[in-house]
């Protein structure tokens, strides 16, 4: 739609299949340095005083160490905040991360996210982001966790992939973006 935009968009590697957006897993990173991620697709937010929530349904099956699959608030490569269906270790989390002028924030929130289809929501207010999770659109949300937005870029809300294995390729499966 209108307001939607690539970064480093490979057009190849996605699609739109049943009213969701499926995206080939980007085997890059925003992570430091690295900043190779393909296909973020990112808008702007509206602009409020009043708290400003999004929410989508991530379905993703990562192998890979760090493969993830969610929301990303994009100021650019170096400044993000990140909701992310991750790998970690032995398990699959949900995940909040943060990096500020290319630095990582200290200290990530993390829980079990073992479904393979997770409810992910970001909400904005008073430069802060809170993310939150449920397991599927009936239950509670949970709060995972809230860190400051970095305030360098034009902020943008996006939908984001990474660290998949080259062979086999993998796919997110977003939907019921709102």
């Amino acid at each position: 739609d209108k307001g939607w935009s690539w970064v480093r968009e490979d057009a190849k590697a996605w699609r739109i299949d049943k009213g969701a957006l499926v995206i080939k897993t980007s085997t890059g990173s925003l992570w430091q340095g690295q900043n190779n991620n393909r296909n973020i697709l990112v808008r702007p937010l509206p602009q409020s005083k009043e708290r400003v929530a999004v929410e989508v349904q991530v379905e993703n099956e990562p192998t890979n160490g760090f493969e993830h699959a969610g929301f990303v608030w994009y100021g650019d490569d170096d400044n993000y905040v990140a909701l992310l269906r991750e790998k970690l270790g032995a398990k699959v989390e949900v995940q909040l991360v943060a990096e500020y002028d290319g630095k990582p924030k200290v200290g990530f929130a993390q829980k079990p996210a073992e479904p393979k289809t997770v409810w992910l929501r970001m909400e904005f207010k008073d430069g802060k982001a809170k993310g939150l999770y449920r397991a599927t659109e009936k239950d509670d949300w949970q709060v995972l966790g809230q860190c400051d937005l970095p305030m360098k870029g034009e902020p943008r809300i996006g939908l984001i992939t990474g660290y998949a294995p080259k062979t086999p390729e993998h796919e997110a499966r977003f939907s019921k973006f709102r």
